[in-house]
């Protein structure tokens, strides 16, 4: 299969960011592999015509403005991963917790950071794929209301854990997860492990989970829960704030 016309701009796009004093049209359909010059004309016209590549005084093709856009919103992105990073890390100094960072994919998590606390080995290391089910942290916030509404679905669940855990209580939890905004599991799933989850959401729609998980014996100071649930709050607005302006 040859390849296709949109392939072939990417890559004149591409070839182009590489020479600052720009490219000849004799240039780029040497580097395609010499196709018909209405096809370059094509790709070299649309790409002109969308300001993502310009034509200078000299007759070279160069890049245009909306390239700078992009480089700014991938920028902004990776600002923004930077930030939730000393977030998470400050979470984890301040409170001697385990916090992770997730996002779901085609029916898995993913960890994308995770700033472990040795007395909680049961909290995944960043960069590994789990696949997504109920217990585990953060991820109702992954399911759509009638899933989880469904009590068939979430007994099936619950039954993939050697402890016994009350439907009921689950039920509650997730009520008040939604009611709320946040999560606290109070120990149900993982026994002497407490477990805290706020979604982080762009215009509306979860995109990432942080989560962060105490042993339950340190929660016994007075305040401490209280006061992880209240800076978990406080990093969601800080981090929604930067998303979704």
């Amino acid at each position: 299969m040859g390849e296709t016309t949109l392939s072939r701009a990417l890559k004149t796009i591409d070839e182009i960011s590489k020479y600052p004093e720009g490219l000849r049209f004799s240039q780029i359909r040497k580097f395609l592999g010499n196709p018909s010059p209405t096809t370059v004309t094509k790709i070299l016209k649309e790409l002109t015509s969308t300001d993502v590549i310009a034509k200078n005084s000299d007759g070279a093709y160069v890049l245009g403005v909306k390239p700078y856009f992009w480089g700014k919103a991938t920028s902004r992105r990776q600002g923004l991963m930077q930030n939730i990073r000393e977030h998470m890390k400050n979470l984890h100094l301040e409170f001697g917790a385990s916090v992770n960072l997730f996002n779901s994919s085609g029916g898995n998590m993913f960890c994308l950071e995770s700033f472990m606390a040795p007395q909680s080995p049961s909290m995944w290391q960043g960069g590994q794929s789990l696949e997504l089910e109920l217990p585990v942290i953060g991820s109702i916030f992954f399911y759509p209301d009638e899933k989880l509404e469904n009590e068939e679905f979430l007994s099936s669940e619950i039954a993939k854990h050697s402890e016994e855990i009350s439907l009921s209580r689950v039920r509650q939890m997730i009520k008040e997860s939604f009611s709320s905004g946040f999560q606290d599991d109070f120990g149900l799933f993982y026994p002497g492990v407490r477990r805290f989850a706020v979604p982080l959401k762009e215009e509306g729609r979860t995109i990432m989970v942080l989560g962060a998980g105490v042993l339950e014996a340190r929660l016994k100071k007075e305040g401490l829960a209280e006061n992880i649930i209240s800076k978990m709050k406080d990093i969601k607005i800080r981090i929604e704030d930067e998303i979704n302006t």
